[in-house]
Formats: C-alpha cells, structure tokens, sequence
C-alpha cells in the first residue's frame, strides 16, 4: 500500500492520481480533526460534502470522531483537473509563454477528462478517523 502524506499541493494531487491510474492501493494520511479544517480541493475530490454525517463528524463542533469510520467517492474530474491541468500548463509556459499556458492547461485538462472516463468509479475510499481524532482516507481497487 502506499502512503501519501496529504499536503494541498499539485504535486500530491499528481502523485495520488498516478497511483490510482496504475491501480495501486493508498493510504492518504491527514493531520486534520476537524471539518472546517479541510482545504476545499480535498472536500471536492473526495466528495465529503455528500458524506459529512453524524457518524464521522460531530454535528455540534465539527470535529472528528475517533476511531469512526464511512465511505465516500473520488471525484475523478477534479483530480484529473487540480493534478493536470497545472502541469499542462506549465509545459505550455515553456513552449509558448502566457498564450502555451491556455493551450497547456487546456490540454491538462482534457486528457483528465479522457482519464476519468476510464478511471470512474474504479476505487473504493474509507474514511476513517484513528484514535487521535485524524483524518485519513483508504483507497483501494473495487472489485468488479
């Protein structure tokens, strides 16, 4: 299993969007306990915003509930997108300035586009809160 130490960088994004690709099982580690906390890229691709309940977030304060545990979804077209379309871009800068940039990032993004259509629904994610009320997310293959 690999483990990703979460951090709201494009270069995490990419590496979390590899493995995937390649079918590997992952383990995202966060450090945060609280909802409010999470930064809006990890809420959006992991879609938390249909999953946030009473049993793994206290409605009351926000916080984690240790050792809870729920599923959630990947949301391909933002991954593809928050780790593509970036690096499109600066590819683009390099070959032809502001206006590569465009054309880059576009690209970026319909390649991810293309991805996500094979990629989609492919993983299962458990949310799960350890001990010290932390975030973290399993992600494995769903069998099919």
């Amino acid at each position: 299993m690999r483990k990703l130490v979460f951090s709201d960088t494009e270069r995490f994004y990419r590496e979390l969007k590899t493995a995937l690709a390649q079918g590997e099982e992952v383990e995202v580690i966060t450090d945060y306990e609280r909802y409010s906390d999470l930064p809006e890229q990890l809420k959006t691709i992991f879609e938390l915003h249909k999953n946030k309940s009473g049993m793994w977030v206290n409605v009351a304060t926000g916080a984690f509930i240790p050792y809870s545990f729920a599923a959630t979804t990947i949301n391909y077209s933002a991954l593809y997108i928050f780790g593509g379309a970036g690096a499109g871009a600066i590819f683009g800068v390099i070959v032809g300035g502001p206006v590569g940039a465009a054309v880059g990032g576009g690209i970026g993004a319909i390649v991810g586009t293309v991805a996500v259509a094979t990629l989609n629904g492919k993983h299962h994610v458990d949310i799960e809160i350890n001990a010290n009320g932390k975030l973290r997310f399993k992600i494995s293959p769903s069998i099919k």
